[in-house]
Parts: C-alpha cells; sequence; structure tokens
C-alpha cells in the first residue's frame, strides 16, 4: 500500500510540475502576428515606394516626356530599371517567407536582367567625347547619386519594415534582394528626372550607387532579419 501511495504522489508531483511548466509557457507566449500576403506585401511596398517617387518628381519636375518617349533605348532603360526592381522586390519578399521561394529560373532570369541594364549604357547610349572618365563622372554626377541613394533609402526602409514581420531563413540574400529593389527603383526615379543621357554618366552616377549600396543593404538584412531566430 505504501509502494502505491508513494507511485500515487510521484505521479501527481510530476502532474503538478508539468502543468505549471505549460502554464509558465503559455503566459510568456506572445500572440502570433498574421502576415499580410506576398501579393499584398509587393502591392504596399510598390504603392508607398511610388508615392515617394512620385512626390520627388513633382517636386524637381521629370525631364520632357518628349525627350523619353522619342528615344526608344531610353524607353527600354527605363522599363528594365522599373521591372528589374519589381522583380527584386517580389525575390525579396518571396524568400523572407519559408515555403514561398521562387525557382532557380526566376532567380536566374531577375540577376539577368540587372546585369543587361548594367550594360545597356554602354550598348545603346553616345559616350563622352573624351571617352570614359570615372572620376570626372563622379565629381559632374554628384548630385545625382547623392539623389539615387536618398531616393532609394525611402523606399529600403519601407522594405526592411514590411519584411520585418516574416521569417527569412536566408536573411543576408533577403537583405541583398530588399537593397536591390529599392536602388534600383531610386536610380529609375533619378533617370526620370536627370536629362543626361551618357554613357559614363548614367553608368557611374545612376548605377553604380545601386551596386554600391546593395551589398551593404545585404549585410544589415542578414542582421536585422535573423532576429526572429533570437
Amino acid at each position: 500500500m505504501r509502494k502505491r501511495t508513494k507511485k500515487k504522489s510521484g505521479a501527481g508531483n510530476a502532474a503538478g510540475i508539468h502543468a505549471a511548466l505549460v502554464g509558465r509557457l503559455v503566459s510568456e507566449t506572445r500572440p502570433v502576428r498574421r502576415t499580410l500576403t506576398p501579393g499584398l506585401q509587393w502591392a504596399l511596398w510598390f504603392l508607398l515606394s511610388g508615392g515617394s517617387v512620385g512626390f520627388f518628381l513633382a517636386t524637381l519636375g521629370p525631364q520632357a516626356a518628349g525627350a523619353i518617349l522619342g528615344n526608344l533605348p531610353a524607353v527600354l532603360f527605363l522599363g528594365a530599371a522599373l521591372l528589374g526592381s519589381a522583380l527584386a522586390a517580389w525575390e525579396a519578399i518571396s524568400s523572407s517567407l519559408p515555403g514561398r521561394q521562387t525557382g532557380t529560373l526566376y532567380r536566374i532570369g531577375a540577376v539577368g536582367l540587372v546585369l543587361v541594364l548594367m550594360a545597356m549604357p554602354f550598348l545603346f547610349f553616345p559616350s563622352a567625347p573624351g571617352g570614359f572618365d570615372l572620376m570626372g563622372c563622379c565629381s559632374s554626377g554628384w548630385s545625382c547619386i547623392r539623389g539615387c541613394c536618398l531616393l532609394g533609402f525611402l523606399p529600403w526602409v519601407l522594405m526592411v519594415f514590411i519584411l520585418s514581420r516574416n521569417a527569412s531563413l536566408r536573411p543576408f540574400w533577403t537583405g541583398l534582394w530588399a537593397g536591390l529593389s529599392a536602388f534600383l527603383l531610386g536610380a529609375f526615379a533619378i533617370q526620370l528626372h536627370c536629362p543626361s543621357w551618357e554613357t559614363g554618366h548614367m553608368f557611374v552616377a545612376h548605377l553604380l550607387p545601386v551596386a554600391l549600396l546593395t551589398f551593404p543593404a545585404a549585410l544589415a538584412g542578414a542582421y536585422w532579419f535573423s532576429r526572429w531566430r533570437k
């Protein structure tokens, strides 16, 4: 009888400890936050980012529409920049949601489009009479470099805010795609405003900032988008 009593009391104590632990875990568990669908996240980012770009263009004014529409390479360049930003934004969102990752062909297509965009100034636009001068382009295009950075910063902040609610399993790549999408949008806006279609200026003042800022954005994303694991 004593053995049975001890067994019952031991089982009762274990059950009580188990119930206490479960109660403590439940009390410390935060409510699960529902995330928007990838399509809604993408649309929200483009709506808010497009608003910031539109405000910039309304303030400083775009170049004459005829100068763009009458120039097929210019239309293709702007279209490639906007499409590249859209594809990168979708990849950033998809990579931050487990089970929603895009396929290899999608990523190859997105990267290929960005590479084509980087090559377009050398393929379709006129060069300066003196040839390509990196330092000269940096000096003369400083206002565009600064504008590209500033215009891409707000879309990047918006993207970081949206993606922070997700759970990225590859935070470095999520940050890289987020930075690429934001600063490509900045380059698109700058090119709409800047009337220069010269090869060196386009590459150094409009596209090179995108490449240089995407890597720091990836490093920031590697830290920020991995916080949910801690």
